[in-house]
């Protein structure tokens, strides 16, 4: 017979292509294969001339495969029609199957497939011509119909025992094959979970297939589905004595596999074996809906279970403004159930003078994308809690606004330290206004008559008393500069040291010392703040490091001499910051901590405030100020924390 076959292979993938024709014309004397490169082109040579087979692949240009099978079907319904391809899917499959395809065949399936083709060819063309004589046109119509109505009930089963009883029911009543089985997966291998009597009557119970037992491991192994027309010739049965003769085994997937069986010889005929294929097809598919459905449920249930481990409330609000999702933070702080919550709109969650504010905020967050807002929730009770509540829009698969997710926190605290702080404030601009107004007048009192006595007479009990009046207005400003430095209102923005240590400088008296700058970084810094810091140790360096500062044991004389004050950065593997030094007398290792006290001072003329300052302001910016030895023996202090650069 082969010598009269004619095949028509209908792909655009040269390589497959030129190796089917290979495998065809050449282990099989006779066999002549004409090529077309898109599916008009295959149906014109198919008007032009008669062919035995058809092959095709699936992804073709203009059309799939299984909708050039469509047209093949309408000219030749008979013609074997052979799917063999690289793309598709299992749905794939299964359309070819429900639409007549002869077989199905993937290029990348098993070993050496294009001999599978050239036999499957063969195979096809001599059980058309021997089905010549028969039609088959009816049954499969109707048993396809039927099978329709089957994948209706796969799709309503909710466990892998229903979908194996209703593959073993439509494989008796729809398929006509009444001894079948479906074995199903287990660690222990393929478990039989649903059979017929018939099964019963031909081997008994049906068996567990341990790994590598057997033709039913091979076809689940494989994946490959099996047609026996003798099993007792075959030297991989499972059971050397069984009743079995005929059989077809079909892989459910990684699921298991179904097993149907006759105690007749050669009993399943293509028909038959197409329509065993659709069915398994639908059966893997409802197992592998059952196998998503189970995954995206435990996805869900770690999900929830995550977001009910947060202390703050979890929500996604609906476009109509319905809550559809919400973690257990949301009954235990609202104090209703979530039966109660199911029917709540948002809005009632909120008193009525807060709604129109939570609207804005979900308009906002809709409209804009993101939004955060501050609201009291009204508790069951009637309780006013407040909290902060962010929003960010959710878009659904073509781009629409799906709805709202968020976060809400308790802020509870923050509220009461805040209005703590405000009342702290009021006191320290109460302090403020004392200390400038109250201490400030009195002193200019004091001095205006200083100038009036000094005016009347010449006596150095005056000048103690104008130095008097000196440390005291240095003292109100060293006070007021104390007070206002640690104030939460802190302005960031970049600054350069470099530069703001040179406008610093301009305030010094530089002509007791000589800068040098040895290094530059950004410093995220309140610049007002940062200069006051930095002119405090910049003046310290130059009163405590200049001529005419001595250590205590020091009588040297240093008439004449300059101090050098050196600014640098600090850049450790885990410190960042910038540092303040000077070749002075330095500061005993004693006094390192003593010096940031208030009211410490080792002059006579200081207010023991200017490091205190120091400190005060980098505790604001959240840095740490310390003091030790210079390279040159003096005092350095290093300003650390910063950000790295």
């Amino acid at each position: 017979m082969t010598d009269r076959i004619r095949v028509l292979h209908v792909d655009d993938d040269p390589a497959v292509v030129d190796a089917a024709t290979g495998a065809l014309e050449q282990e099989h004397c006779g066999i002549t294969v004409e090529t077309a490169a898109t599916v008009a082109d295959g149906l014109e040579r198919l008007d032009e001339g008669a062919f035995d087979c058809v092959v095709a692949g699936y992804d073709l240009p203009e059309r799939t495969g299984v909708e050039f099978l469509d047209a093949v079907r309408k000219r030749a319904p008979d013609l074997p029609f052979v799917l063999f391809t690289s793309e598709g899917s299992e749905a794939a499959a299964s359309d070819a199957i429900s639409a007549g395809v002869t077989e199905y065949l993937r290029v990348d399936g098993g070993a050496d497939p294009y001999a599978r083709l050239a036999h499957s060819v063969v195979d096809a063309v001599e059980r058309t011509v021997d089905r010549t004589e028969r039609s088959h046109d009816t049954r499969r119509e109707r048993a396809i119909e039927e099978l329709h109505t089957t994948a209706r009930a796969f799709m309503r089963a909710r466990t892998e025992d229903a979908i194996a009883r209703i593959t073993v029911n439509a494989a008796r009543t729809i398929l006509n094959m009444p001894a079948n089985a479906v074995h199903l997966a287990e660690d222990d291998g393929l478990s039989p979970v649903a059979w017929t009597e018939r099964v019963e009557e031909l081997v008994g119970k049906p068996p567990v297939f341990a790994p590598g037992d057997g033709l039913a491991w091979q076809a689940f192994e494989t994946g490959e589905t099996q047609v026996h027309g003798e099993v007792t010739s075959n030297p991989d049965r499972y059971n050397p004595e069984t009743d079995i003769r005929s059989e077809i085994l079909l892989p459910l997937g990684d699921h298991g596999v179904l097993l149907i069986g006759s105690s007749e010889r050669s009993a399943f005929d293509d028909t038959d074996v197409t329509l065993a294929r659709t069915l398994s097809v639908h059966a893997t598919a409802a197992l592998d809906r059952l196998d998503r459905d189970r995954q995206l449920r435990e996805e869900r249930e770690f999900t929830d279970q995550a977001l009910d481990t947060l202390d703050d409330l979890f929500y996604v609000v609906g476009p109509d403004g319905d809550l559809r999702r919400w973690n257990r933070r949301v009954p235990e702080v609202t104090g209703h159930s979530d039966a109660d919550i199911d029917d709540m709109a948002v809005s009632e969650f909120f008193p009525a003078d807060e709604r129109e504010t939570i609207h804005e905020a979900v308009t906002q967050a809709v409209t804009q994308g993101q939004t955060t807002v501050e609201a009291e929730i009204r508790t069951a009770d009637g309780e006013r809690v407040p909290y902060e509540f962010t929003g960010t829009r959710l878009t659904d698969a073509d781009g629409g606004v799906a709805g709202v997710v968020g976060i809400g926190r308790d802020i509870s605290r923050r509220r009461a330290y805040e209005q703590r702080l405000e009342r702290q404030n009021e006191r320290l601009d109460e302090f403020t206004s004392i200390v400038s107004h109250d201490l400030r007048n009195p002193l200019t009192v004091a001095e205006g008559h200083l100038e009036l006595a000094r005016a009347e007479c010449d006596s150095d009990a005056l000048e103690k008393v104008s130095r008097a009046h000196g440390r005291m207005r240095a003292l109100i400003d060293d006070l007021l500069t104390f007070a206002r430095a640690g104030e939460t209102a802190i302005d960031l923005e970049p600054v350069a040291l470099g530069d703001i240590v040179g406008e610093c400088w301009q305030t010094v008296e530089a002509d007791r010392a000589t800068l040098v700058v040895e290094g530059d970084r950004q410093v995220r810094a309140d610049p007002a703040k940062l200069r006051r810091l930095l002119e405090n140790l910049l003046r310290n360096s130059v009163e405590h490091g200049s001529a005419g500062s001595q250590a205590p044991d020091d009588d040297t004389d240093h008439s004449g001499e300059t101090a050098t004050v050196s600014v640098g950065v600090v850049e450790d593997a885990d410190r960042h910051g910038f540092y303040v030094a000077d070749d002075g007398p330095g500061i005993p290792p004693d006094d390192r901590e003593r010096v940031f006290e208030g009211g410490y001072s080792t002059s006579e003329d200081g207010t023991g405030f200017g490091l205190k300052i120091v400190q005060r302001i980098a505790e604001a910016h959240g840095w740490t100020v310390t003091a030790t030895e210079s390279e040159a023996g003096g005092a350095r202090f290093e300003v650390t924390g910063l950000e790295p650069a």
